[in-house]
């Protein structure tokens, strides 16, 4: 799912609404890698109301400066931020910060998956921005459907960058080095140029080649989260802990054609990941794999905009290794080597876990808060509380909770049968009717140790 259909999808799920969601984006890239972000949101009032009352999840636009922040993380040193309520109920907010290294920015999962920006070399003394604005045509709306139905959605980002700027397929001011791409559904004019750029030979994927002689840090970046160790023959990166992770295997599969049709399966590079950890440090969870950087030698950028299969997942005890797939694209047909692999794992060593006993929860359903400074951090809140039915909501859903209980006066923990929900909230299921029980324990995860575990290749030849 492209970046284009995941928006409409939020803004469709929350709310059923068009002229909803403005995102402008500016970020400035000195030569030393630091820089600067500028960001504007244009919120309508009916996202604003929803967010506000759980509608929300993990992928939907933040509606307040807090959940801004939150999101924005430690990508960049924030030195203002402003929330502005307009008449209609509808709300800007603008933020302005700074970032000291390309690192701090461009690995950050704010500029990867938020803004969805990468920077990579691009063959020799060369370097690109490029921008995810591609739509797939694999199902979802086409951009007249998204036209229709979203209506007044526009989402910019505009790069200016510290060297002269050699080709894009972006807006281009030669004079200031800087390069923009937009999706615009305000007007039919809008709709035309991004039909214009979607449709195009790039389908919406953003470049800007620029001249890299000029910079002060090292492309491919490199994860700095784990100590510098001597690199063994296979690329393998460990830390004190036992950490790491390799290239296994790559493949790399070409269509065929019958009749001189293509056949279903496309051409794409599938690369094996293989996370292993010593005796007695096995990771507890890992999240999605990210690939920074991959080159043949033409200089094509192969890294697709899509997401990997695999997002989270737990790591069991009898575990020893945890291999992942990438799928990205084919290297051209004249391509003899592929370079500059660069990724890593994100991988979850320790939690901190709090047990909380609410003895009151009768009180406390439909409460802003529940006056327990751990759960108050979190956001946690009773939805509702009738028959067998317990609805939650916390930052992180139910992965922020290992264990929930509703106790009787007799001190016994009436059983659970299951439970589901999306983004932030969550329904617990139970046997017996707990509506009338005035007890809950549950235990929350309040902190975690994550590990960037990297993976490099210099050069792989291709069969």
């Amino acid at each position: 799912m492209t970046v284009l259909q995941r928006i409409f999808l939020i803004l469709l799920c929350v709310c059923f609404i068009s002229g909803c969601y403005e995102d402008e984006a500016e970020i400035t890239l000195n030569s030393d890698g630091s820089g600067t972000l500028k960001q504007k949101l244009v919120l309508s009032e009916r996202l604003i109301v929803s967010a506000s009352n759980g509608g929300g999840s993990e992928r939907t636009p933040p509606a307040t400066k807090e959940k801004v922040l939150e999101q924005i993380g430690q990508a960049i040193d924030v030195t203002s931020i402003k929330q502005t309520d307009l008449p209609d109920g509808g709300r800007i907010i603008q933020f302005e910060g700074a970032f000291s290294s390309a690192e701090q920015f461009f690995l950050s999962e704010f500029c990867r998956d938020t803004l969805k920006l990468r920077i990579a070399p691009a063959g020799e003394g060369k370097a690109a921005i490029y921008c995810d604005m591609e739509q797939s045509g694999d199902g979802g709306p086409s951009l007249t459907q998204l036209y229709g139905m979203a209506k007044g959605l526009y989402i910019r980002r505009t790069v200016h960058l510290p060297t002269d700027v050699e080709k894009t397929n972006g807006y281009w001011d030669k004079a200031k080095n800087t390069v923009s791409w937009a999706t615009d559904l305000r007007d039919k004019a809008g709709l035309a140029k991004t039909k214009l750029f979607i449709e195009s030979r790039d389908k919406g994927s953003g470049f800007a080649v620029f001249n890299a002689s000029g910079l002060k840090f090292s492309l491919p970046l490199k994860v700095t989260a784990l100590p510098e160790k001597a690199i063994e023959e296979k690329k393998v990166q460990k830390d004190s802990a036992g950490l790491a992770a390799e290239v296994a295997w790559i493949s790399v599969q070409r269509a065929k054609k019958i009749d001189g049709t293509d056949i279903a399966k496309q051409s794409y590079t599938e690369i094996g990941i293989e996370l292993s950890w010593n005796v007695g440090h096995r990771p507890i969870r890992h999240n999605k794999p990210v690939l920074q950087s991959l080159l043949d030698d033409l200089n094509n950028d192969l890294v697709t905009s899509e997401e990997p299969s695999v997002f989270q997942g737990k790591i069991s005890e009898h575990q020893k290794k945890k291999e992942f797939k990438l799928k990205e694209k084919a290297p051209s047909k004249n391509a003899r080597k592929l370079k500059n692999l660069e990724g890593y794992v994100e991988v979850i060593t320790d939690v901190v876990k709090e047990l909380v006993v609410l003895e009151n929860i009768q009180e406390l359903v439909g409460q802003e808060s529940t006056r327990n400074p751990v759960l108050d951090k979190l956001n946690f809140r009773i939805k509702s509380l009738k028959g067998t039915t317990l609805k939650i909501e916390i930052n992180g859903g139910n992965k922020r909770i290992t264990s929930l209980y509703m106790t009787k006066e007799d001190g016994s923990k009436v059983k659970k049968r299951g439970g589901m929900g999306w983004g932030n909230e969550y329904s617990y299921n139970f046997d017996e009717d707990i509506s009338k029980l005035n007890k809950c324990e549950l235990e929350v995860v309040v902190s975690e140790s994550t590990v960037k575990v990297p993976f490099s290749r210099e050069e792989i030849l291709l069969p």
